[in-house]
């Protein structure tokens, strides 16, 4: 999706002298928790044609120089926002495609022995983005090999979509390595996801690798009650148990484990289980760090 051309779209449909909200646009490209990231776009690139129409939801627009350029459209404080927007809209699109997806997710393992243990994360400056994929060896957690890459990332972070910002960066870190490890960890949810398909289980059925997602927050679920140290307490969603809220040490904050592709949910809990000498799994927490410091200029390039 070219987040940039399909908001532009938007912006040519508003007549002068009349303005749309954030969440009028965010609806427009088929979910309101598109706003902030189109806020925060257009805020960043105030010159968009049309930018200085948008409000956002307390009727403030992007800045002082798009108030200006509104009254000289002939604007109407007391009109009401145009919300009369054609088309389809793209992220629904996207969420099809997520759903499709979803139907070729296998909650069976597809592996004997874990050999190997990948984890990957990216890190961003701007609209860069900076990846690390670490892989480690699992009986001694020993890195066996790491590759970084990084790209221009022109899609915003959309809560339930983070698999179009990332996904990109992944895969050509993941087309880099000299072998696939048996099992990847991908900061990001699997099944755990309004359509049962976060990052983890698009990454997991586009590159053919089992994965499981291992994220700091939920996006959707229950579970009965907060987990004691070490513990996994199911999380479900539409009455089915889509992943685990995981306990890894003192912290109160439980990882949220779910199957990504090829990794039955409870061999995933084990597999990070196993590998938190921290509250992160260590693939996982190599791969932030070393993301980190590339970003920052302290790492190594390739």
């Amino acid at each position: 999706m070219d987040f940039r051309g399909e908001l532009q779209a938007l912006l040519d449909q508003i007549p002068p002298g009349r303005a749309a909200r954030c969440g009028d646009l965010a609806r427009a490209l088929g979910d309101v928790r598109a706003s902030p990231a189109i806020f925060r776009f257009l805020r960043e690139h105030p010159d968009l044609p049309g930018a200085h129409r948008i409000f956002t939801e307390r009727a403030r627009t992007t800045g002082p120089q798009a108030l200006r350029k509104l009254r000289g459209d002939g604007w109407d404080p007391a009109a009401s926002p145009f919300t009369a927007f054609q088309g389809e809209p793209p992220l629904g699109r996207l969420r099809a495609e997520q759903l499709r997806i979803a139907a070729k997710v296998s909650r069976r393992n597809g592996f004997r022995t874990v050999r190997t243990i990948g984890g990957v994360d990216v890190a961003y400056a701007g609209d860069r983005g900076f990846a690390s994929l670490v892989v480690l060896r699992a009986r001694d957690l020993a890195v066996v090999e790491e590759v970084l890459v990084s790209q221009t990332v022109d899609f915003p972070y959309i809560p339930t979509y983070l698999a179009y910002r990332e996904l990109p960066l992944v895969e050509a870190a993941f087309r880099r390595l000299s072998a696939p490890p048996t099992v990847l960890l991908v900061d990001g949810h699997g099944q755990l996801h309004p359509a049962r398909c976060g990052i983890a289980c698009m990454a997991g059925v586009g590159l053919e690798v089992p994965t499981i997602g291992v994220a700091k927050s939920p996006l959707v679920g229950t579970s009965d009650r907060r987990p004691k140290i070490g513990e996994a307490v199911p999380v479900r969603y539409g009455g089915e148990v889509l992943g685990y809220a995981l306990r890894t040490g003192a912290s109160i904050k439980p990882l949220y484990v779910s199957t990504g592709h090829r990794v039955a949910p409870r061999t995933a809990v084990r597999i990070v289980r196993r590998l938190c000498r921290t509250r992160n799994p260590e693939p996982l927490r190599l791969a932030d760090s070393h993301a980190r410091q590339w970003k920052e200029g302290k790492g190594k390039r390739f």
